[in-house]
């Protein structure tokens, strides 16, 4: 019941423009430092998947162009595409492992094919959000972040020494310990505005040492030209069950690329929730058909990626975070940022000037990165509070993923079709998690449920079940008076919200109720088109006095209970009341 807080740093609302100048610079700042995140994990997919010089520069103009769509499109919403907030989207690290694995198993061709298919499955998984909201906590968000940077570090490690036979002994030591040492100087002693840039002077300072001692490839840079689009034949897809389907390696992988998938949206669905609350003076509460709308909108920018045979992408960690520094959220930077994106691509000579960058100075800004992730992944854990059961299941899970990544667990066992899939310690990890979640979700307080008409009517009945809910959880009469209140008045405030319904559009409303030690916890959940519980009761704090009696309901829900979360999806609305016992 925080939001009446203002964000006073804020500069530009999304919805107000400044000028063009000015949203062209914040747009190009967007954009440096994921254009060389983009590249590393271009490089390192490229080489370590065993494929050419032109595969990579395909890949990576195609990613380009693809990732610069998208962030367009993001600043829109259309049907249940979009979310209206300037949202990069970017070839994500967090599929360097599986891609690699994919291109070493069926090369380009399955590579798309699994992209395509794992995008697919995603769009069912967005649709039924709603469904998962007890499983997608910050135990498990964390968790996976956590995994993420833990098991893609191996293989960024792998490329350290990346180098010409004839680079002296120390070049590799030299080229990524001074680009990190840049990273860090700048993260920890200089300003906000100028922290950002530190991956742009690290790689820049780093590559003119690779070129004082002959290890930047000038030549390829000379010949590219100004404009243009590389050569490469389109992998294709072979939909076939004596190709592509038929493959024992796609099925093994295929588990892969959904749990890395459902990974990044719940990190996704984390940035996206904070990214609502910073782009607005007045902090608005979550709203989650935008959620929705930008995972959809990532899901066909991936379904793009795989048609033109590309990388899988996602939307970049730290769209918030960039919010948080600039103060910038306005739509025309992601549009500017878009634009600068697809400008780049089309420069085969900018492309061969990134792709020219050694290995070890991208191994560095890899690693600096994938440790504040790293980082990231704690805070949301300790965000959702961590007592023993839930540090076990996050202890458990880091080291199983770690475990299985290394082959350090039964490694003569994970043969065949289990062995590609368990060896992957994003999948294991992930996997891991999510059960171990799902189980205590199932061994919790046991839930009680009434399934009621959504109207005046329905109150006895409400007050009723609340009512002897609290009885067999043995509370005073004081506190089952101020639960069967909170229900009350939260009825009244959805019957307020929803306006009048006719006989053909009657409503449902489904109420669980369940106890946790000292709190009772009741989940209304109802279809709805009406506004923000959380918005109404944030607001009330601003108004001197009452105005009309439908406010009455929403300051008294405030009274009664100690927590209220209001979630919007496309297909239900979930109100969570929390009421805790009186002393």
């Amino acid at each position: 019941m925080g939001l009446a807080q203002t964000n006073d740093g804020l500069l530009y609302q999304p919805d107000e423009q400044p000028s063009h100048p000015e949203s062209f610079l914040h747009g190009f700042q967007n954009v440096m430092g994921r254009m060389a995140a983009m590249a590393a994990t271009a490089s390192i997919v490229a080489v370590a998947g065993g494929q050419s010089e032109d595969y990579l520069s395909w890949i990576l103009f195609a990613a380009l162009v693809v990732c610069g769509v998208g962030t367009m499109l993001q600043t829109r919403r259309f049907w249940r595409f979009g979310s209206g907030y300037t949202l990069a989207i970017s070839a994500s690290s967090s599929f360097i492992a599986i891609s690699i694995s994919a291109l070493v198993g069926g090369g380009p061709a399955m590579l798309s094919a699994l992209i395509a298919v794992s995008a697919l499955i995603q769009f069912a998984f967005i649709s039924r959000l709603s469904l998962l909201r007890r499983l997608i906590t910050p135990v498990v968000a964390g968790t996976v972040l956590m995994l993420l940077a833990s098991t893609v570090i191996t293989v960024v490690f792998a490329r350290l020494s990346d180098l010409p036979e004839a680079a002296p002994d120390m070049a590799a030591p030299i080229l990524a310990g001074v680009p990190l040492a840049i990273f860090m100087g700048m993260r920890l002693f200089a300003a906000p505005r100028w922290q950002q840039w530190g991956p742009v002077a690290g790689i820049l300072v780093g590559c003119v040492i690779a070129a004082s001692m002959g290890l930047y490839d000038f030549q390829k840079v000379i010949e590219a030209p100004w404009v243009g689009i590389p050569s490469f034949a389109w992998p294709g897809f072979d939909f076939t069950l004596s190709g592509t389907l038929g493959s024992a390696t796609f099925w093994a992988l295929l588990p892969g690329f959904i749990i890395v998938y459902l990974a990044t949206s719940i990190n996704s669905i984390s940035d996206n929730v904070v990214i609502q609350q910073l782009s607005w003076r007045r902090p608005r509460a979550t709203d989650f058909r935008v959620v929705q709308g930008a995972l959809n909108l990532a899901v066909v920018t991936n379904l793009l990626a795989a048609l033109v045979g590309t990388l899988p992408n996602m939307l970049a960690a730290g769209n918030s975070a960039r919010v948080l520094v600039t103060g910038v959220a306005a739509r025309r930077v992601g549009i500017y940022a878009g634009l600068v994106l697809i400008a780049v691509a089309l420069s085969p000579k900018i492309i061969a000037l990134v792709v020219a960058v050694p290995r070890p100075i991208l191994v560095a800004y890899m690693v600096f990165m994938l440790s504040l992730l790293f980082v990231q992944g704690m805070r949301t854990v300790s965000r959702g509070g961590i007592d023993g059961r839930k540090a076990a299941v996050v202890g458990v899970s880091l080291w199983m993923g770690i475990g299985f990544q290394s082959q350090a667990i039964l490694p003569d066992l994970l043969t065949g079709t289990a062995g590609t899939l368990l060896s992957n310690g994003m999948t294991t990890g992930s996997l891991c998690v999510i059960l171990l979640t799902l189980l205590m979700e199932l061994t919790s307080g046991r839930r009680k449920r009434l399934n009621v008409a959504m109207n005046q009517s329905s109150l006895p009945g409400i007050d009723a079940f609340l009512r002897e809910f609290a009885a067999r959880a043995h509370w005073s009469e004081a506190s089952a008076n101020r639960l069967r209140s909170a229900g009350e008045e939260t009825l009244s405030c959805l019957l307020s919200q929803d306006g009048e319904q006719d006989e053909s559009n009657r409503k449902r409303l489904i109420i669980n109720a369940r106890r946790d030690g000292r709190i009772i916890e009741m989940e209304f959940m109802a279809v709805s088109d009406g506004g923000n519980l959380e918005d109404k009761l944030a607001y009330l704090s601003d108004q001197p006095e009452i105005e009309d009696e439908e406010e009455i309901s929403f300051r008294l829900l405030r009274h009664y209970a100690s927590s209220v979360e209001h979630h919007k999806y496309h297909d239900i609305d979930v109100i969570t009341v929390q009421v805790a016992a009186t002393a």
